[in-house]
């Protein structure tokens, strides 16, 4: 039962994680920083390459997108217990929620308050939104599976 729809959705959200490592989310264009934003780094593409943030200042973010990648996939193999795999989809929604809120409101926050300019927001910032798409299909998928399984027991 591998082959449904919800773990080819689960398949896509864990795919969007991965590449978010490979995409920036933000530019920001000071006076005297042009950095670029990504989930596990910050390049300042400025000549003078000083360090602004801490060596460990995007771990959190790192891991948090590594534990969403990874239980959107592990998810896609817990087909034969469809309420345990609707429980970790819901929870892996909550997470990705937290994730997109944490970037935001967060890490651009503080970047932008360091370079004292906006953050131009790029690719990689739509991916959590398209991972966060494709984990409510894949409730939504589960979720009828389970209401489907349930009427075929009322029936027996």
């Amino acid at each position: 039962m591998i082959q449904r729809i919800q773990s080819i959705f689960l398949l896509f959200a864990s795919i969007s994680g991965f590449i978010m490592y490979f995409f920036p989310i933000a530019w920001f264009y000071g006076e005297f920083h042009n950095l670029e934003f990504f989930v596990c780094r910050i390049v300042n593409h400025v000549p003078p390459n000083e360090a602004l943030f801490g060596r460990y200042f995007l771990m959190p973010l790192s891991v948090l997108n590594l534990v969403i990648s990874l239980l959107s996939f592990i998810v896609i193999f817990l087909y034969k217990n469809m309420n345990r795999q609707y429980k970790l989809i819901r929870l892996n929604i909550l997470l990705t929620i937290i994730y997109i809120g944490v970037i935001f409101f967060y890490f651009a926050d503080k970047i932008s308050d360091q370079v004292h300019k906006p953050a131009d927001f790029s690719f990689g910032a739509f991916l959590p939104l398209i991972s966060l798409v494709f984990l409510v299909l894949a409730m939504r998928s589960v979720n009828s599976d389970i209401k489907l399984l349930k009427s075929v027991d009322r029936l027996r």
